[in-house]
């Protein structure tokens, strides 16, 4: 039985005319997004280049052999440099204006317009080089989970070894004598980019779709104001936290912060310079900490943080750098300077199993003393509980975070 070339080549021209149309969905629906608009470029010019390689002998040769290979060259490597950019790599353009104009240039010489079978090398090659270039952007992807990742690699990784073999093989034969014939050998080696289209078109689908599903769940677990936590995903993740760590034996601090004086800043310069100070807080706060620490804004101008492994000492230690950290920023709204301190309560853990509101509860009680202290300091001793309870502030602050800052 004979693969016929022409089939393969309707067949890829179809596969990547179809993924054009998902992805252009999927950008025409999330148009903020740049990666599904470059996706449908790309398998859109695959399936230009396949229609017109398909069509040799029906039009002109400069057309089918030229421009065709080009224009899927140029696929190739835009598809490339799009899983770059996606993986926050920059772009390469160099590769690909290479590929596309030495081909252009050599197809004008009249020995390389002339020999199929070392034009034929020549594009297996470049493909190949693409082709390892995925490879590489793939294996260097740890962030795509390992099944996805794998399929990849094994469909890019044929790839290479196919159309390296095709080079090989055409410069030791001869063949082919045309572009659309060969044996079944030749056939297979363009049946295989089908494939990998195919497997790079499901994939890509697959990896947008996790792509946005990851982003409407940092939309939904973050504040929208400050990007840190919001207080229903901290909630979530401390009780883990506390959970595993009570089960290990180990210590846990929870720090739970209030900017002083904060309702003075929106009354004198206006709730958008109560914004900027607490995102300039949240900042601050956010780049003395540790990656495994959470740090969530928990009411208007209250944050919380969780230090894994932090005993009372060492929680305040930190609490004291952060006050510190806090009262050194120099904010300025429209000219005016303003200055910002904050006051800490300290809960820990030690040895005893608590839940997370205990956790809140104590750290409250270590908070009012902090501010019942003068403000602007650390407080690690909880005096006695007053009585507008933590019960009752913690309430306050559910009913208390407006869309803005109040």
């Amino acid at each position: 039985m004979r693969l016929d070339i022409f089939t393969i080549l309707v067949l890829t021209a179809i596969i990547c005319f179809v993924a054009a149309a998902g992805f252009g969905i999927a950008w025409w629906r999330h148009r903020s997004y740049s990666a599904p608009g470059i996706a449908m470029l790309t398998f859109g010019l695959g399936g230009i280049g396949a229609s017109l390689l398909a069509a040799r002998g029906q039009i002109p040769d400069g057309l089918s052999v030229d421009v065709g290979n080009s224009v899927t060259f140029a696929a190739m490597g835009l598809g490339w440099n799009a899983f770059r950019f996606g993986d926050g790599r920059k772009i390469l353009v160099t590769p690909l204006v290479v590929a596309v104009g030495s081909w252009l240039i050599l197809c004008r010489t009249p020995f390389f317009a002339e020999n199929i079978s070392f034009r034929t090398a020549y594009a297996s090659l470049t493909f190949a080089a693409f082709s390892a270039g995925y490879c590489f952007e793939f294996w260097r992807a740890p962030s795509v989970r390992p099944m996805i990742r794998n399929l990849l690699l094994a469909s890019s990784g044929i790839n290479v070894i196919l159309f390296v073999g095709r080079a090989i093989y055409c410069l030791m034969t001869g063949e082919p004598s045309g572009l659309l014939e060969g044996d079944n050998w030749l056939a297979v080696t363009i049946l295989a980019p089908a494939v990998f289209l195919t497997v790079l078109a499901l994939c890509g689908l697959w990896l947008w779709q996790e792509r946005m599903f990851c982003d409407l769940q940092t939309a939904v677990e973050h504040d929208p104001l400050t990007g840190v936590l919001n207080r229903r995903a901290f909630d979530t993740a401390a009780t883990a936290l506390i959970d595993r760590a009570a089960a290990k034996g180990e210590e846990l601090a929870l720090l739970l912060i209030d900017i002083d004086h904060f309702k003075s800043v929106n009354d004198r310069f206006g709730h958008l310079a109560g914004d900027h100070v607490l995102r300039a807080f949240a900042d601050g706060i956010k780049s003395e900490l540790r990656k495994n620490d959470l740090l969530a804004r928990y009411g208007g101008e209250e944050f919380v943080i969780i230090l894994r492994g932090a005993g009372m000492e060492d929680a305040a230690q930190v609490a004291e750098k952060l006050r510190q950290k806090v009262s050194s920023l120099r904010l300025d709204w429209q000219g005016t300077p303003v200055s910002l301190t904050a006051s800490f309560g300290i809960a820990t853990t030690c040895d005893t199993r608590m839940s997370l509101f205990e956790l809140i509860d104590r750290a409250d009680q270590g908070l009012y003393g902090a501010k019942g202290a003068g403000r602007n300091r650390v407080s690690t001793i909880a005096p006695a509980k007053p009585a507008f309870s933590a019960k009752r502030r913690a309430t306050k602050r559910r009913g208390s975070l407006p869309a803005s800052v109040s």
